[in-house]
């Protein structure tokens, strides 16, 4: 039986269209949150996982810590022994000699003194004269021996005498006389051997047994009666006079010096000649154990960090075992990139859910993609780095603050939740660096909910610090770690979250025009009535000045009744008509009198004017630089509402038609402010607060019924007309501006009591009949 074919659909010049439960998910996601944010959520996953993957890991442990099982190495490696290796070059040292220099400037004096012995013997006269001479003063010359030397002829004398003292001088070089005593630059005062230092070099190693102290007067004085008998016949008489001038020099200061300088040098290069002593490690061994009640030290840690640039080296090798080794890792680094993959997948479909806006703006993409990834640098860095897993919390807990400012405090937390995944698979942290860094992600966006003080981040950074303290030294508890080392992490973990708060604080208006928002710290300086702008609100459309007035208490309270940003909504209600400025007198609130200015104008050029408001509030914020986030109050408040009253105008002067009838329809389009419509809850909030005090301004007896239902028709009007499409807010939102709005305009608005005038005079309200006018 044959097989029927279907005709083939390429054949026949139609594609087929995949239908869509036959899409990826890949292209089922791409598709829902667009192509950028499809290729930015790409580059976020690839920034991300290089992050995580390249570099040098980090160490797996850290000083101070206790393990409970010895850590084996994963390779062979050789390490150099600190112990051995000092031991063997404090050997070197130790069998370096001493270096001695002869001390010529006391030969000098020597041989000073025996030119001046000479010279007093030759040129005395007598015995006297000879005594008076300064050199023969404390000499044992006797009269004897002195008349006995007269008697040798002067030549004989001379020549005798300088042979006696040149054989002197050359045994002087030979002597040994030196200073033991210990000195700083000494290798040590039992040095046993000594090297002597001259014009010709240096002398051999010579034992220092065989020399002879300086301080030792009795051996001194032995030495120097040995050398006065070089002094033979005919100068014998001499010999106890030339004793006791070397036994004065000799004992006065030594005959050989100590150089420290040559001393060090010869020590220095002993000890660099010496090798590191190393001990090979094999693999599967442990080369770090563990101590009961005792951390690792700072010599396991360094061996820690020698293991791992083994097993660095072992995997850039070529060997088989490298190689499988190197698969190994690679699956692992698969599995991570799946699983970041997922992680920034999540990341960006969250911002979609809650922040469409970021996605919908490159810069802001750009902007949250780049803070994000930057904490994950920057904690991945301090952990290479520092090896102190604490501190990662810092550019973290930055993030959850920068987040948690600009953008809403439920959206950070959950950002913070993925984004705390992230780092911690980046630094390859445990479970309790996780649960550290989400409660204090936690705590931190549950803090800055709204910043209107400096000190509020650094209260926050403190608070933020304590839980951080009290989560990381029950871990550290919980792990059994050394008192000393939970202590010293714990206050890691508290600093962190310090330091974070303290660089917020710093890099605040930095944040604000990266991000192009305002805070409340920014907010609460517009709002101060003593602003240029709003002075020049104030002076030229007071009336102006006060509905903005009444119009922020209005928001304000909008706002909070729904969770959305009362500060926010209120400085925006006080600048969202300072357009009206360049023309106060063509709005109802500042008019005078029942005239109004638009009675002898066309509807077309009343509208154009009520239009431009708009434009000039733009142009006006732009001048005074107002915060960016206060435009959209300028250009949303009306949205694409209908100028209702103009529109009625226009429709009344409607020309006569052919037919012979009047058509009072008038295209609305024409009629209708530009927009854009609200695309926040703010500014929703303002169009109606707008709506509704305009409309209830307008009534002749605002009783409480009549105000609530004025707002209740104007709400639902405005909902009917899709003002609200283009932002987020409920029905349930909606009814509770709508009660919020009710109370404010009921406590502005309430009915007055009607006074009796004088007799013959009819009774009138305060307020007033109302009068048609142009609204804004």
């Amino acid at each position: 039986m044959g097989i029927i074919r279907k005709p083939s659909i390429r054949r026949s010049g139609v594609r087929r269209q995949r239908p869509e439960h036959e899409q990826s998910p890949w292209s089922r996601w791409a598709e829902h949150i667009g192509f950028w944010p499809a290729l930015a959520a790409l580059a976020f996953f690839v920034g991300a996982t290089a992050i995580a993957l390249l570099g040098q890991p980090a160490l797996r442990y850290s000083e101070g810590q206790s393990i409970d099982q010895p850590i084996p190495a994963r390779v062979e490696f050789t390490r150099v022994n600190p112990a051995r290796t000092n031991e063997a070059r404090q050997a070197a040292r130790a069998a370096v000699p001493n270096y001695y220099r002869i001390n010529r400037a006391l030969l000098a004096r020597i041989l000073q003194d025996l030119g001046e012995l000479r010279e007093a013997l030759g040129g005395a006269a007598n015995y006297d004269e000879f005594k008076a001479a300064p050199i023969a003063a404390d000499l044992p010359l006797t009269r004897e021996e002195f008349e006995r030397l007269k008697g040798i002829a002067p030549r004989v004398f001379e020549e005798v005498f300088s042979k006696a003292t040149e054989s002197l001088a050359a045994e002087l070089l030979r002597e040994r006389i030196y200073d033991r005593r210990p000195t700083p630059e000494e290798r040590s005062p039992r040095a046993t051997r000594a090297v002597i230092i001259d014009e010709a070099g240096e002398s051999e190693p010579l034992d220092v047994t065989e020399f002879t102290p300086y301080n030792q007067k009795a051996q001194v004085n032995g030495r120097a009666a040995d050398l006065s008998q070089i002094f033979r016949y005919p100068l014998s008489s001499l010999q106890p006079t030339v004793k006791r001038i070397l036994a004065n020099r000799l004992t006065s200061e030594p005959l050989l010096v100590f150089d420290p300088n040559r001393t060090q040098q010869a020590m220095q290069a002993a000890e660099q000649a010496v090798p590191e002593q190393q001990d090979v490690v094999e693999k599967g061994k442990p080369f770090v154990f563990a101590r009961p009640g005792q951390g690792l030290t700072a010599a396991d840690v360094e061996l820690v960090q020698e293991e791992q640039a083994a097993y660095q080296r072992f995997l850039e090798s070529g060997t088989p075992q490298a190689r499988a080794a190197r698969r190994r890792q690679a699956l692992e680094s698969v599995g991570t990139s799946i699983v970041f993959l997922a992680l920034s997948v999540s990341l960006f479909s969250l911002v979609g859910m809650y922040q469409r806006r970021i996605l919908e703006i490159h810069t802001r993409t750009l902007a949250f993609s780049g803070l994000v990834l930057a904490a994950l640098l920057a904690a991945r860095i301090v952990d290479v780095e520092l090896n102190i897993k604490e501190l990662t919390l810092a550019p973290m807990l930055v993030a959850a603050s920068i987040i948690t400012i600009v953008y809403r405090r439920q959206f950070a937390a959950g950002v913070m939740v993925l984004a705390g995944l992230l780092a911690v698979l980046a630094v390859r942290g445990g479970v309790d660096l996780f649960v550290a860094m989400l409660l204090g992600s936690f705590a931190t966006v549950y803090l800055l909910g709204e910043v209107r003080t400096r000190t509020r981040i650094i209260t926050a950074g403190v608070v933020t610090g304590a839980l951080l303290f009290a989560v990381s030294f029950a871990f550290g508890l919980s792990a059994q770690q050394e008192p000393h080392y939970i202590l010293t992490r714990a206050g890691y973990a508290a600093s962190a979250a310090v330091a974070a708060a303290m660089f917020v604080t710093a890099v605040l208006p930095y944040i604000e025009r990266v991000f192009k928002i305002a805070t409340a710290l920014t907010l609460l300086e517009w709002r101060d009535p003593t602003r240029p702008l709003l002075q020049r609100l104030a002076g030229e459309a007071p009336g102006t000045y006060n509905h903005s007035l009444v119009l922020g208490t209005m928001a304000e309270a909008a706002c909070e009744a729904i969770g959305a940003n009362g500060l926010l909504a209120q400085v925006g209600a006080l600048y969202h008509d300072i357009g009206k400025i360049l023309k106060p007198d063509y709005f109802t609130e500042n008019q005078q009198g029942s005239i109004s200015r638009h009675d002898h104008l066309a509807p077309s050029m009343s509208l154009l004017i009520i239009l431009g408001h708009v434009k000039d509030g733009i142009e006006l914020a732009k001048e005074y630089n107002l915060p960016r986030v206060l435009f959209p109050f300028i250009e949303e408040h009306h949205g694409t509402t209908l100028v209702r009253y103009f529109h009625h105008v226009a429709s009344q002067k409607q020309p006569q038609i052919a037919v012979g009838k009047h058509d009072r329809e008038v295209s609305e389009v024409e009629f209708r402010y530009p927009g854009p419509k609200p695309r926040s809850k703010e500014t929703a909030v303002l169009m109606l607060c707008d709506s509704v005090e305009g409309a209830v301004r307008a009534l002749d007896e605002p009783s409480a019924g009549k105000i609530e239902s004025t707002v209740h028709q104007i709400v639902m009007d405005r909902l009917n007309d899709g003002q609200f499409d283009d932002c987020d807010i409920t029905l349930k939102e909606l009814h509770r501006v709508e009660e919020s709005l009710v109370k404010s305009l009921v406590r502005f608005y309430h009915g007055r009591v009607a006074y009796p005038k004088a007799r013959g005079k009819e009774r009138t309200s305060v307020s007033g009949p109302p009068r048609p006018a142009a609204a804004g």
